[in-house]
Order: structure tokens, then C-alpha cells, then sequence
């Protein structure tokens, strides 16, 4: 029980820390249901290489979005995410 407790806590600061974040958020919204190539996502979002590889690289290491053949996805938490608006 002590365990699902800590894996929910640790989820829950997972979402708090993602959603507190503008691009982070943008991010997510952008790859949607469909998934974006990270060019697709620079050029829609208009951000700079440092903006772009900062913010995903912590979602994809959180395990909000993968990328699998060079498309981006939303994992099941990042579609929680997308979800919480």
C-alpha cells in the first residue's frame, strides 16, 4: 500500500512540475493525439533549438512523450497530461 502511495505522490509531482511549465505545456498540446517530428514542433511553436531539446528532452526523460521513429508520441501520462489541460 506504503508503495502505491509513493508511486502516486511521485506521478502527481511528475504532472504538477510538467504543467507548471508554459513551453512544457505547449509541447504536449502541439504532438497531440497524432504525434509531431521535432522539426514540425520547432517551427509550430517557434522555438529556438535550446528551448526545444531542453523541454523535451525532460519530458521524454519523465516519460511523458517517446519518440519512435522519429516521430514524437505522447506516452499515457502525457495524454493525462494533455487531458489536464
Amino acid at each position: 500500500m506504503v508503495q502505491k502511495r509513493e508511486r502516486d505522490k511521485s506521478h502527481h509531482e511528475r504532472l504538477f512540475k510538467a504543467s507548471m511549465s508554459p513551453i512544457r505545456r505547449q509541447i504536449v498540446a502541439a504532438i497531440g493525439i497524432h504525434g509531431k517530428t521535432r522539426e514540425e514542433l520547432k517551427k509550430e511553436l517557434n522555438l529556438d533549438d535550446f528551448q526545444l531539446k531542453f523541454n523535451l528532452d525532460w519530458l521524454i526523460r519523465e516519460g511523458f512523450v517517446v519518440e519512435e521513429d522519429g516521430k514524437l508520441k505522447l506516452t499515457d501520462d502525457g495524454i493525462e497530461l494533455l487531458e489536464a489541460g
